[in-house]
């Protein structure tokens, strides 16, 4: 491979600094910096990458300042007035041919009136006060003019996650100094032969216009992150983290020292006893699983499937093989519904001889602790919360680990549950679609199953978006087919994250609307009560004594009552669609057509109804989850906040371009076939220094 290596590693070294030694600005400010972000000045300029942009117009004249829009502004300290108390300071700015009010609430203002003088020209920048028709600003940005600050605040300006103690302009100043260093050195990490494949640009060119975009570059299209530099970053990202994922599997290959014998009679017994006949998904997905499980080395495999697409029953059988070997299987869920939703499933799925042991919260004392493991290491199948990784002791046979709704979990909390075992065989399972660029992406080193089929017999959820102010029709409706029809359903009230307490009284509150007109036939379930209490009223719903659950997202997971027919959900906007997804999901598992209402508060934006009307015409979970991909990023995704990856701009850009995975791996295939070892080397170095430490966060442990 034709590569100037000697170029690229001065390139390496120089990313591969210490911010301080690079910056001569604020040494207090740049340590700061280095805190948050990371002490090098790759973390400074590829790492942290801007979160949006601002379009700052340099005016000339009054004319110019739009209100509303952000603008810069050079003019003369005419007179200030001082400030005091709640007063604020106001500065008047000579500009053009006429004076403009600056106003500065807080400290800042006579700050600002003691470092800047009658005469003394200036650059201000910031919103045009929208609220007013003569142009004025109120705290914006200002400070001495000279022409390398001009250029910094005009144009298209990058805003960077805040930084505690960090100033906007302070940042600015350090990225725009690295960058200009950066380009004394000509060199690249990887050989233009790769990336001019996809007409992608140079490294040096992508990152100094990622940071400063050139004159006449598309707001828009900066914003959504969709410039050829953004794509070029992006692609470098997967690049690496592709290659951390095979260099994984060819030098990480342990032997779990057991072997499983796959499609045993046990568990072709139990599938050819099932109520159903598993579908052509399922019997792909459990091959793919069997194929891992009879291999030398411990199985790391992700398994998606749409709710209700019939992923228990897959766990179950291939459960059932390593059982049938000798092992223990593990299965960790993260409410205390659905582990004992799995352990009544298990119980009625398998032979009687085969031992479930249900490992949750709420034991106290040493006796009951004893005895409850006690069982456990006499136990085929344990089933849990959050408690297994807690109080489980490490057992040498236990075989294969299950985390059921896995991004429940942190990859810390992950870990633990496997170290219980010797080099045990993971399958982490989840519900909330993942779309499959962003599951590539997320599970670079994990291989991917999905169940992408329903199992026959299954009526789509008719779903409806409802405005706030059709809240009462809905309600008088549901009353009408409990009291008449006894029909069955949930009427999900929302979360305010800011207050448990409202939460509970406002649940309560609709509850005893109901009441007053259907009186024991509806219950009240929420995420305070205990897990019997739970249980004995969700056996309600189930036996018919009610028919009507009021409730919080408690019952999100794991409740599974084939016969209710309707979904309510208030304030459904507050949800990401996945949630939403996975509520409605909670019906429509029998052959009665269901259907689920979305109630928007009242005071619903334009965007949020967009969303809602999109999951109303939409029944595939993979499909929704593409829609809220793109229309609110990674970040927001629901169903991912223990990933990790939140608080990653580099990742979140990554994670955009999710078309580039599979040829980004294609790329690090040939590198490892390469003869030439010296491009081969260099990755590695790069990938030890800059990429490993969040490579390894985002593995799922």
């Amino acid at each position: 491979m034709n590569f100037d290596q000697a170029q690229s590693n001065i390139l390496i070294s120089f990313l591969d600094q210490p911010i301080e030694s690079a910056i001569s600005l604020s040494r207090t400010q740049l340590r700061k910096i280095s805190k948050a972000l990371g002490p090098k000045i790759f973390d400074l300029i590829i790492g942290n990458m801007p979160e949006k942009y601002q379009e700052r117009t340099l005016a000339a004249s009054v004319e110019d300042l739009v209100p509303g829009e952000m603008a810069t502004l050079k003019g003369r300290v005419g007179r200030w007035k001082k400030g005091f108390g709640k007063v604020p300071a106001v500065l008047y700015l000579e500009f053009g041919k006429g004076t403009i009010e600056v106003t500065f609430f807080g400290k800042v203002g006579s700050i600002y009136a003691s470092m800047f003088h009658l005469g003394q020209d200036v650059l201000v920048s910031g919103e045009i006060n929208p609220r007013k028709i003569v142009p004025s600003l109120v705290n914006p940005d200002i400070f001495k003019y000279d022409e390398s600050w001009r250029e910094l605040i005009s144009g298209n300006v990058p805003v960077y996650k805040k930084i505690q103690g960090v100033s906007h302009l302070f940042m600015l100043r350090s990225v725009s100094e690295v960058i200009r260093k950066m380009r004394e050195f000509k060199g690249d990490w990887i050989p233009e032969e790769i990336y001019g494949k996809f007409d992608l640009p140079g490294f040096q060119e992508s990152v100094a216009n990622v940071h400063f975009p050139m004159l006449g570059t598309d707001i828009d299209k900066l914003n959504d992150m969709k410039t050829k530099w953004h794509r070029r970053l992006a692609f470098d990202k997967l690049f690496f983290f592709k290659y951390g994922a095979q260099r994984d599997r060819i030098g990480g290959d342990i032997d779990k020292k057991r072997r499983v014998a796959v499609s045993s009679d046990i568990s072709l017994t139990c599938e050819n006893n099932l109520a159903f006949k598993l579908t052509d998904a399922q019997k792909r997905v459990l091959g793919e699983i069997r194929r891992d499980l009879e291999k030398s080395v411990p199985m790391n495999r992700l398994m998606q499937g749409d709710v209700g697409s019939g992923k228990t029953a897959v766990m179950i059988l291939a459960g059932l093989d390593v059982i049938a070997s000798g092992y223990k299987v593990v299965i960790m869920a993260p409410t205390e519904i659905l582990a004992r939703q799995h352990e009544a499933t298990i119980e009625k799925t398998v032979p009687e001889n085969i031992k479930t042991e249900l490992f949750v919260g709420g034991v106290t004392g040493k006796k009951k602790k004893a005895e409850r493991l006690e069982r456990a290491k006499a136990a085929d199948f344990i089933v849990g919360t959050h408690a297994l990784f807690e109080n489980l002791e490490t057992m040498d046979d236990i075989g294969l680990v299950i985390i059921d709704e896995q991004h429940r979990f942190g990859v810390s909390q992950r870990m633990k549950l496997a170290e219980k075992a010797e080099d045990p065989d993971v399958l982490v399972v989840s519900a909330t679609p993942i779309p499959r660029s962003l599951a590539h992406t997320i599970y670079g080193a994990t291989d991917i199953s999905v169940i992408d089929e329903m199992p026959p017999g299954r009526t789509p959820v008719k779903t409806k978006y409802v405005p706030f102010v059709k809240r009462m029709d809905v309600f008088d409706y549901i009353n009408e087919i409990v009291k008449d029809r006894s029909k069955k359903g949930y009427w999900i009230c929302p979360l305010v994250e800011e207050s448990e307490k409202i939460d509970l009284q406002h649940v309560t509150g609709v509850f005893e609307e109901f009441q007053k007109v259907l009186g024991d036939r509806v219950l009240l379930l929420h995420g305070k009560m205990k897990g019997e209490e739970k249980d004995q009223i969700i056996n309600s719903l189930k036996t018919g004594e009610a028919n009507l659950l009021v409730s919080t997202i408690v019952v999100e997971v794991g409740v599974d009552v084939t016969d209710a027919t309707f979904m309510v959900i208030e304030n459904a906007e507050r949800f990401g669609l996945a949630q939403l997804h996975q509520l409605r999901g909670r019906v429509g598992r029998g052959q009665e057509k269901s259907f689920c209402a979305l109630i928007s508060s009242e005071d619903v934006s334009e965007k949020a109804v967009k969303r809602l009307e999109y999951i109303s015409s939409n029944t595939n979970g993979f499909k929704v989850a593409e829609y809220d991909l793109k229309m609110r990023g990674p970040g927001a995704l629901t169903g991912l906040e223990q990933s990790g990856f939140r608080n990653d701009p580099y990742f979140i850009l990554a994670a955009r371009y999710g078309e580039l995975v599979e040829r980004a791996g294609q790329c690090v295939t040939d590198v490892f076939k390469d003869q030439d070892r010296k491009f081969a080397d260099s990755v590695d170095k790069i990938f030890e220094k800059f990429f490993m430490e969040s490579y390894n966060r985002y593995r799922t442990g």
